[in-house]
């Protein structure tokens, strides 16, 4: 194995246990990306946070005022012993307030009450602004075409007297101006527009827009912008909010809605009452009807016969007539009141039968409808605070629908069975009476309406006695209704909030940046470090050039001579020892130095290269072969001249002639001189073998400045004449692709030793010698070659050494 395979060998990276993805993340290049995004990132940052400044500036504000209010419905005529009719007030109750404050029902009460006809409107630049209660003028409306409701119709303020309007009928634009306090009279509308005390004639000035608003309109929008949630069950606390643009609106409106509430919430709970009386109210009416019956008969009966007593030897014929008249009245009393029972069961609309009727029928048929009565109460205590579609009024309403069927299933039955005892009693009461054919029919006819009139009268009694114990039950009732936290001014608006929209568009422009700079280094196709080149090539690498800046000369310029002690003289000294240790036994060395396009500073290193061999007494002389493009002539301030590399080849000129010196001891150079037609085929002849030969007489050090080997052929002609041929790449210039090209150049002409320098390589600040040089890995007062340390490369040539 050869020195060069063995060089290969140790310096080949083998990956170890454990190695993760940060071990392949290349932290100089991520360095390097990150400065160069700089500017981006600072632009990304400015531009999210400005979009966050422009959505906070250009958003209309939201209010939200709030009151917190406490809700209880007792009944004090508990006090007197009346039950309440409304049952539990609980949890279930408080859902039932909360549902009622939310219904469309309520809220029409509330736009009733608010007035909140006309919204007046002005035009801003951006965004328009709501003149509630502030607007300079106002407009008194009658409108005659319902679909001008809901509609922007634009006012333009010309001066202090007069105005312009202007409304869309279909799709023709009506415009025209009229003066304040002038009635405004269409086929559509009549307006009315009036200046208010907030009207001035400069400030007044500009564009409004004005909408006649239908009730259902703000009826939905108090459906879409109140919010009633529950705080403390226990406590039946709730918190009421609005939200709006306009602060004061919304406080308004909701002082409104707590005020309301108030009213509305007693009228609700009393409405079943309300419905009980009125049933009560029209069997009173009924039974008052036949009581004048009879009292007119008694009247007119004594009247016509001025008396009312009969004779006494028919008692106990008229005893027990009276005695089946009374049962079958009570029947029939019965039958009665179980037909109004029925009627009303199979009415479409359920009703609490009278407590009166139910206590007429037998126990069986009465506990049934006492179980009916109370569904039906409970079912209408539920309608005032839940809507019929809810899912407690529906299981009610099962309930109520399975108790009717059998309600109805035992009233049927029984009716048979009062049918029969009807008709017996009727059938022994007709006997009786043709018993007594002889009595007078007047007398017969006065007791029998007497009895009647008995019957009705305690019938009229108990109707009254229900009816004034009602009337008590809706006279106690009393709202425990407290306003614990009354409407308030908001201050600040809910939306936007500035802080949080700053902090997300902060956010955003951090993560935008972060992903620039991800994609930035991901695609990033450059090579920027001597670790990434180590990892892209199969070739050892000599070392690094520390980035070098002009100071106005031309690139390719010797420095060497300038600044012995930079850092930039440093790394030369340390690619020169690994030099020694590649290729220690050669006594006339050439060296060739390549790359793979223009600009990457290959003749910029073989100058400084050659400066660097001659300080250690060796005489080296430069070759210009890129003899398309000469640039060595060029460092050392010197014309290009007539002889040359391509002269001497065709043997125009002779060697000695063609050979230059330089300001430095020990350091020649020999110039390309004219371009010829055919660099490459110079270069293959035997002229160009016994130019070497010639060299290798005078100089100990060859120097092959070669041209491009990703241009063209020549370089790698002189690279299979080289000892040590040096492949030069520039940090941050050459692309990752040349890696590959460098590789496949090994692999297909077999170089056993060539090498690799990074040149311009930038490194941090606080690293080098200053003086416009930096180069990483050099300490301060490290100067002297001889006490050099090379780092990890030159330990490992010294083991290619031994």
């Amino acid at each position: 194995m050869t020195e060069g395979d063995k060089f290969n060998a140790n310096t080949q990276q083998t990956p170890e246990k454990g190695d993760d993805l940060l071990n392949d993340l290349d932290l100089e290049k991520v360095i390097l990306v990150l400065k160069k995004s700089i500017p981006w990132i600072i632009i990304l940052l400015i531009i999210s946070c400005s979009a966050a400044y422009i959505y906070v500036r250009y958003t209309k504000p939201l209010f939200q005022s709030q009151s917190i209010l406490k809700l209880d419905v007792q009944n004090e005529s508990s006090i007197i012993g009346i039950s309440s009719p409304f049952g539990n007030t609980g949890t279930a109750g408080l859902s039932g307030e909360i549902e009622l404050l939310k219904s469309e029902l309520f809220f029409s009460r509330v736009v009733e009450a608010i007035k909140y006809d006309v919204a007046y409107y002005y035009y801003g630049q951006i965004l328009e602004e709501e003149r509630y209660k502030n607007s300079p003028f106002v407009v008194s409306h009658l409108i005659k075409n319902e679909s001008f409701y809901d509609k922007p119709i634009d006012l333009e303020v010309i001066n202090g007297d007069q105005f312009r309007l202007e409304y869309e009928i279909g799709s023709t634009l009506v415009s025209d101006i009229y003066n304040f306090n002038q009635e405004i009279l269409t086929p559509d509308f009549n307006f009315l527009v009036e200046k208010t005390n907030s009207f001035s004639n400069t400030n007044a000035l500009g564009k409004y827009y004005f909408t006649v608003n239908s009730n259902q309109a703000t009826t939905n929008f108090l459906q879409r912008n109140v919010i009633v949630d529950p705080l403390n069950f226990n406590a039946k606390t709730i918190r009421i909010s609005l939200n709006d643009f306009n602060k004061n609106k919304a406080r308004d409106f909701l002082i409104a809605i707590d005020t309301l509430y108030l009213e509305y919430t007693k009228e609700a709970k009393n409405k079943t009452i309300e419905q009980k009386i009125a049933f009560l109210d029209n069997q009173l009416k009924l039974t008052n009807q036949k009581l004048e019956e009879y009292e007119s008969y008694f009247e007119d009966f004594t009247i016509a016969h001025r008396t009312t007593s009969l004779e006494n030897d028919v008692g106990e014929a008229i005893v027990s007539l009276e005695a089946l008249d009374t049962q079958y009245i009570k029947l029939k009393t019965e039958h009665s009141n179980l037909e109004l029972v029925i009627d009303q069961i199979e009415a479409d609309q359920a009703f609490i039968i009278s407590p009166f009727i139910v206590s007429t029928l037998p126990e069986t048929v009465a506990s049934q409808l006492v179980s009916y009565n109370k569904l039906v109460s409970e079912r209408e205590a539920k309608l005032a605070s839940y809507n019929e579609n809810t899912f407690v009024i529906q299981r009610i309403s099962q309930q109520l629908q399975t108790e009717e069927g059998n309600v109805r299933k035992l009233l049927i039955e029984y009716e048979g069975i009062l049918n029969d005892r009807i008709e017996q009693v009727d059938s022994r009461r007709k006997t009786v009476e043709s018993a007594f054919v002889q009595l007078p029919s007047m007398d017969t006819e006065f007791r029998k309406n007497r009895r009647f009139y008995g019957l009705y009268d305690e019938t009229y009694l108990q109707l009254v006695r229900s009816k004034s114990e009602l009337e008590i039950a809706m006279a106690g009732t009393v709202t425990n209704f407290v306003i614990l936290s009354p409407a308030s001014l908001p201050a600040d608006p809910i939306e936007p909030q500035a802080l949080l929209i700053y902090g997300i568009g902060l956010l955003a422009g951090l993560v935008l940046s972060t992903v620039f700079v991800l994609m930035r280094y991901l695609l990033h196709n450059k090579i920027n470090s001597v670790k990434e080149l180590e990892r892209l090539v199969h070739a050892p690498v000599l070392g690094s050039l520390p980035y070098y800046r002009a100071n106005g000369e031309t690139q390719t310029c010797l420095v060497i001579d300038k600044a012995l002690k930079s850092s930039l003289s440093e790394a030369l000294r340390s690619i020169r020892t690994n030099m020694e240790f590649l290729n220690p036994d050669k006594a006339n060395k050439i060296i060739s130095v390549t790359s793979t396009v223009s600009g990457e500073g290959k003749t910029f290193f073989s100058i400084n290269l050659g400066a660097i061999l001659s300080l250690a007494n060796h005489k080296v002389i430069i070759v210009d072969l890129d003899m398309r493009k000469p640039k060595v002539h060029t460092a050392f301030g010197d014309e290009r001249g007539a002889g040359g590399v391509s002269t001497i080849l065709i043997g125009k000129e002779k060697l000695s002639k063609c050979i230059r010196s330089t300001k430095m001891e020990n350091l020649y150079y020999l110039n390309a001189g004219p371009t010829p037609p055919n660099p490459s085929e110079l270069l293959l002849g035997e002229s160009f073998d016994r130019l070497l030969t010639d060299l290798k007489k005078d100089f100990h050090i060859i120097l092959l400045d070669t041209p491009p080997v990703g241009l063209v052929t020549d370089g790698i002609l002189a690279m299979h004449r080289a000892n040590l041929p040096i492949y030069i790449m520039r940090a941050d210039y050459s692309k990752r692709v040349f890696a590959k090209s460098l590789n496949n150049l090994v692999r297909m002409n077999r170089f056993k030793n060539l090498s690799v320098v990074l040149n311009s390589v930038k490194y941090a600040k606080g690293y080098g010698y200053g003086g416009g040089y930096g180069y990483g890995g050099y300490g301060n007062g490290y100067y002297e070659e001889e006490n050099s340390k090379n780092g990890s490369i030159i330990e490992k040539l010294k083991k290619v050494n031994t």
